[in-house]
């Protein structure tokens, strides 16, 4: 087992740190500057294994918390990661882990452990880790800065106690005294039991004088209860006679009384049918004519519409006549168009052809005449040129500025060129985009008159659907009013039932209902809320014929509410009470109602009221509880032989009820206000409403769904005509944008022809200019003449004659020309003009042509008003025909409901008269009922009888009231009797016992506590004489192996007191004697170097790990104080011992690098820690870095 990784965050000098290629199973060594965080490194693996930072307080939790740039941390954790293949860790539950990660986090008020995500205490860690071979007696396992210079400066006494810990002593002295603390409780428990047993004795004798005496008194007090019971059963029977009799008389009345109202009912009821048809009539009515209102509004609405129509379509009659004599005109004129512009292009042909060849000449003849008079001016200009200058390089000079500037003005020509070359491509651009313009697709007159056609069959479509639309919303209209009119009666007659069930259901019970469903909205819990299943009422359903006897068998318990659990029902009571709501309710715990059911058979006379009720398995329990004990018959005589039969109670089918005690109940019942058959009616008339609203909120749905199809249709219908519109605006738009494109391009082209003749010109410029200079350059080149000679004159007069004679030639050509072209223009204008009109009449005859739809349009509506009147027309008649039928039906229920209430009225006086009996009966029965009742009371509360009551059976009351008189006599002598004197003589007795027990019991631990003392003492002696021995050969041999002379010697010598006591350790202290091969061994640690001092103390340290090995070792700079022969032994020490155990060691020596299979580097920045792995190398040199800096500081402080 060894450490694989370390993860640190938030933990003093370290944000966050971990070694991402794990610490290597061998020897680590870790190197850094003084500051940069060796020390926390070590503290942080402490605060983990080591019982160093147990018990932290809050300032001190505070002190570990990294401080640095950001956010402060709200808790820091340290966690080790260990190779666990060899199985050394066990984790309790989880055997075998190959890894095993222990984490402490702490926080401000948090501190925890946590071993593979687990939770564990301190002491479980702690425990965890000394299986594994942490043992808390060795705390060498981590050796920190300064504990070597404190192992050789610690006394003989510090010593030995060091040893006898390696030992294990404090185990044995922590075992010696819990054995000591309970040795003392015991002897404090031996004597507590003695004096209770003496207590015990004293009191055991006072309590058997009393029983003497509880004796007599028990004897009489038997007698007492016998008198009694005959007394009150006396009663009992006098009082079940008179009932009997007065039974009989209120059965004879209750036939009587049951039949008239039988007859009340049945009247009330016919009443109830015909007032409710009447109030149906009545809202038919109303709403039929309301319905007339409305279908006459419509036809007045549409006589208005159908004005507008037929105005409409008269007006677009005339237009459209009109606008088809404007057509054949334009017709005409544009045949005629075509065939002037035809003849005109045809002259136009001709013209050009003539003019073309006309300009050819013109343009050969000016070139001609052109070239001849330059050459003129030429031999001009050089003839003067010799007047002009007296010798040869005056000429060359002048000649010379010529050509510079007849050179710049060629440059200049050039540009001038190149500006009209980009114009003329610029021009060409843009002439091509106009093409393609010219050339993209456009709407024709025949696909404008297509898409037209297409709208208008779209429209005729849309107009049809329009019209059928109004008529299905208003045959939606009538069914909503009539679900209406079927919605307002359920409304009320469901208000009606409600009304009713309110005034028949207590006020307490009403409103405790109405809380808890208040205390469950408010609290929004669907899984309590799904624990409350509602009254009993709403979860029974009861056959006909027996909802009667169902209702009087259950009372008020039909209105309890059904819950999972009594834990439910105590939850909602606590928030109603917190939340001060009304009302009374009480629950029927699921898991505490488990109702036992009567065995009775179903027969044709009786059968089990239970049977009768349909109910979920879910709620047997409770329906049990109430119903399974009950039996129902069909009358009176047949309750009273099941009663003695099946000792039950019974119930008839009319409501009397016969208690299995011999209690009867019943009489009038009201069965208007029965409970079960209002909630029943209550519960189908709000679902028929439910159903009802559901209809209308169907049929509402449905009118918007129309109502949202007209508003369609009629967006169609105006969104075909702003297509129309559309449609002729781009067609127009479209031919107005191709004519100006053409004209564009006309233009292009005149600009064009301009810049071909500037180009032209620039060019001949630039080729006179190029001549120019090359006169010039010819002249130059030749001799310098002061004069010409005669042939040269008589040759420049004869070209000027030639240049005069061409000059008029050319002259009479550009004329003619010039008249063809004037020519040419004219007849250009006039295709112009032609044409022009000519899309003016286009434009025209394409207008009129879409203005033929309007006709049609007004057509057709038209048709459909007419048609929709004549609709409304029909449907009116019919609701004048249902308003005649419905007025006389009306009339003749209201004749019959006359009729029944006069019929009624008297039976309702006959009833009455027959009730006031009845009351009276059944106060003199309750009056019977309640001194049986307490008569009874009393013989329970007597409770079992003794024997003898049968030699008072036959006495009469006077004798048993004398008998009474005289017992009570007797016990009032007995009064101080103590009645308890047998149960606690009894108890007392058992305690003795087992008090008796208890003090054998602690007799035999205090023994073998005795014996385990006597144990310890012996093993710890012994562990220590071992442990010193290991310790002394283990500490001479690492001597040896780290001195590395055979001369050198170590010893560990224990220290006897001068007196010797057997109680207290046979020794004192530990001695070292040590020679490090000269002079004499050494005793006196003192006398040795700083050095030697520090090898003694590592010897010491490695020879305790031998002796108590661990599975890896901690070491922060061992080596400071060490020469370098013995920092070279330890480092080899390390690598041998390192195949056994871990090693991980901060040092600022080199030699423990040679030996590192991982060398670690600590590094400060920032106020932050960081650990990272470098090179034996890099540490070297990071080492003598930190010397270097070291020596530095020396000397600037000295």
């Amino acid at each position: 087992m060894f450490i694989k990784n370390i993860i640190i965050s938030g933990f003093r000098s370290y944000r966050e740190q971990s070694f991402p290629d794990g610490l290597s199973s061998k020897v680590n060594v870790l190197v850094g500057k003084n500051g940069s965080g060796k020390s926390n490194f070590f503290a942080a693996v402490q605060f983990v294994l080591n019982e160093k930072f147990a018990n932290l307080s809050a300032l001190e939790r505070k002190e570990l918390f990294h401080v640095g740039s950001g956010k402060p941390a709200l808790s820091i954790f340290v966690e080790i990661v260990f190779d666990n293949s060899d199985g050394r860790l066990v984790i309790p539950g989880r055997a075998e882990e190959p890894e095993v990660r222990i984490r402490r986090t702490v926080g401000l008020k948090q501190d925890e452990f946590r071993v593979n995500d687990r939770r564990f205490s301190a002491a479980d860690v702690h425990q965890l880790l000394e299986s594994a071979g942490f043992s808390s007696s060795n705390p060498y396992y981590v050796v920190e800065q300064g504990k070597i210079v404190s192992l050789v400066n610690m006394s003989e006494e510090d010593r030995y106690q060091l040893i006898k810990d390696v030992a294990g002593t404090k185990v044995y002295e922590a075992r010696r005294a819990e054995s000591e603390q309970i040795l003392a409780e015991a002897k404090g428990k031996q004597a507590q039991i003695a004096e209770s047993i003496r207590e015990l004795e004293k009191r055991l004798k006072e309590l058997e004088d009393e029983t003497v005496e509880l004796k007599q008194f028990n004897v009489a007090d038997r007698e007492k209860k016998c008198i009694e019971y005959c007394i009150f059963n006396a009663e009992v029977e006098a009082a079940n006679e008179a009932l009997r009799k007065l039974e009989e008389e209120w059965n004879r009345q209750s036939v009587i009384f049951n039949k008239s109202h039988d007859v009340v009912e049945s009247s009330e009821e016919k009443i109830s049918q015909f007032s409710q048809k009447i109030v149906e009539i009545s809202t038919d009515i109303t709403r039929l004519e309301m319905e007339r209102t409305a279908v006459s509004k419509d036809m007045a609405a549409l006589m208005s519409k159908q004005a507008v129509v037929d105005l409409d379509a008269s007006e677009a009659a005339g237009k459209f006549a009109r606008n088809n004599r404007e057509l054949e005109a334009l017709v005409k004129e544009d045949r005629e168009l075509g065939g002037t512009l035809q003849r005109v292009a045809t002259d136009i042909g001709k013209k050009q052809a003539l003019l073309r060849e006309s300009e050819e000449a013109a343009n050969k003849k000016a070139a001609e005449v052109e070239t001849q008079r330059k050459v003129l001016e030429r031999l001009q200009e050089r003839r003067n040129r010799t007047k002009l200058f007296k010798n040869k390089a005056d000429r060359d000079k002048w000649l010379k500025a010529e050509m510079q500037k007849n050179e710049y003005l060629i440059q200049k020509s050039q540009q001038e060129l190149d500006l009209v070359r980009r114009e003329t491509e610029r021009l060409d651009k843009e002439a091509s985009a106009l093409g393609e313009k010219i050339s993209a697709p456009t709407l024709s007159t025949a696909d404008v008159d297509q898409s037209l056609r297409d709208h208008e069959q779209r429209r005729k479509a849309a107009l049809g659907k329009r019209d059928e639309l109004n008529q299905e919303r208003r045959r939606l209209w009538q069914t909503v009013h009539e679900q209406e009119s079927v919605v307002q009666r359920l409304d009320e007659a469901s208000r009606s039932a409600k009304h009713q069930w309110e005034r028949a259901v207590r006020q307490d019970v009403r409103q405790g209902l109405l809380s808890l469903s208040e205390v469950l909205h408010e609290l929004r819990n669907p899984e309590l809320s799904a624990a409350v299943h509602g009254p009993l009422i709403d979860l029974i359903q009861v056959m006909e014929g027996y909802k009667t006897a169902v209702e009087i068998t259950a009372g008020n318990t039909l209105f309890h509410v059904v819950v999972d659990s009594f834990e439910v029902g105590s939850t909602l009571l606590a928030e109603m009470n917190k939340r001060r709501k009304p009302g009374r309710v009480s629950f029927f715990p699921l898991d505490t109602c488990n109702g036992k059911i009567a065995d009775i058979a179903s027969t044709p006379e009786c059968a089990l009221l239970l049977s009768k009720v349909k109910y979920d398995t879910r709620f047997k329990g409770v329906v049990a509880e109430v119903f399974g004990r009950t039996a129902v018959v069909a009358s009176l005589e047949a309750a009273s032989a099941m009663v003695q039969k099946l000792q039950c109670d019974v119930i008839t089918v009319d409501g009397d009820q016969l208690g299995r005690r011999g209690g009867i109940t019943g009489g009038f019942l009201d069965k208007r206000n029965m409970k079960l058959p209002l909630r029943e009616r209550e519960k189908e008339l709000a679902a028929n409403l439910f159903a009802a609203r559901a209809k209308l909120d169907g049929l509402c749905q449905d009118v918007a769904t129309v109502e949202q199809s007209i508003t369609e249709v009629l967006n169609e219908l105006e969104m075909l005509r702003n297509q129309n519109m559309s449609t002729e605006l781009e067609a127009d738009a479209r031919l107005r944008e191709s004519r100006l494109i053409e004209d564009r391009r006309s233009r292009l082209a005149t600009l064009k022809s301009n810049l071909a003749a500037t180009k032209k010109a620039v060019e001949s410029s630039i080729a006179a200019g190029m001549e120019t200079v090359r006169e010039l350059k010819r002249e130059l080149s030749d001799e310098f003449k002061s004069a010409w000679t005669p042939e040269e004159e008589k040759r420049l007069e004869q070209l000027t004659e030639e240049v005069a004679s061409a000059r008029v030639t050319s002259s009479e050509l550009q004329a003619n020309a010039l008249q063809l072209a004037t020519e040419v223009q004219l007849l250009e204008d006039t295709a112009r003009h032609v044409e022009r009109r000519k899309a003016v009449v286009a434009d025209r005859i394409r207008e009129l042509g879409w203005s033929k739809q309007a006709g049609s349009i007004a057509d057709g509506e038209q048709a459909a008003v007419k048609a929709e009147f004549e609709l409304l027309s029909q449907q009116l008649q019919c609701i004048d025909r249902d308003l005649e039928q419905e007025g006389r039906e009306r009339e003749r229920l209201q004749s019959q409901l006359d009729a029944l209430t006069s019929k009624r009225l008297g039976t309702v006086r006959s009833l009455q008269e027959r009730k006031d009996v009845a009351d009276r009966t059944e106060m003199q029965r309750g009056l019977l009922v309640q001194r049986r009742d307490e008569a009874l009371q009393k013989i329970r509360q007597l409770g079992v009888l003794p024997q003898g009551v049968a030699k008072f059976e036959s006495a009469s009351l006077g004798k048993l009231m004398y008998h009474l008189k005289a017992v009570n006599e007797q016990l009032k002598g007995l009064s101080h009797v103590n009645r308890k004197a047998l149960d606690q003589h009894a108890a007392l007795l058992e305690t003795m016992k087992e008090l008796t027990s208890q003090k054998e019991t602690l007799t035999k631990e205090l023994d073998s506590i005795h014996v385990l003392m006597e144990h310890l003492d012996s093993k710890k002696e012994e562990a220590i004489e071992r442990t010193y021995k290991q310790v002394q050969y283990q500490f001479e041999e690492v001597f040896k192996q780290l001195v590395g002379v055979e001369s050198c010697s170590a010893e560990l010598q224990l220290v006897a007191p001068a007196v010797s006591n057997k109680k207290e350790d046979p020794y004192t202290g530990a001695r070292i004697k040590v020679s490090f091969g000269l002079g004499n061994p050494v005793s006196h640690l003192d006398q040795l170097s700083g050095g030697q001092k520090s090898l003694v103390a590592l010897a010491l340290i490695f020879a305790i790990q031998r002796c108590d090995p661990a599975p890896f070792y901690l070491f922060d700079e061992i080596d400071a104080a060490l020469d370098a022969e013995y920092r070279t032994s330890v480092a080899k020490m390390m690598a041998r011992q390192s195949d056994e155990c871990q090693f991980i060691v901060a040092t600022f020596k080199t030699e423990l690098l040679d030996v590192a299979d991982k060398v670690l580097g600590i590094f400060f920045h920032n106020k932050m820690s960081r650990i990272q792995t470098i090179s034996s190398e890099e540490g070297v040199r990071l080492l003598k870095q930190v010397a270097l800096e070291d020596r530095k500081r020396t000397r600037e402080g000295n």
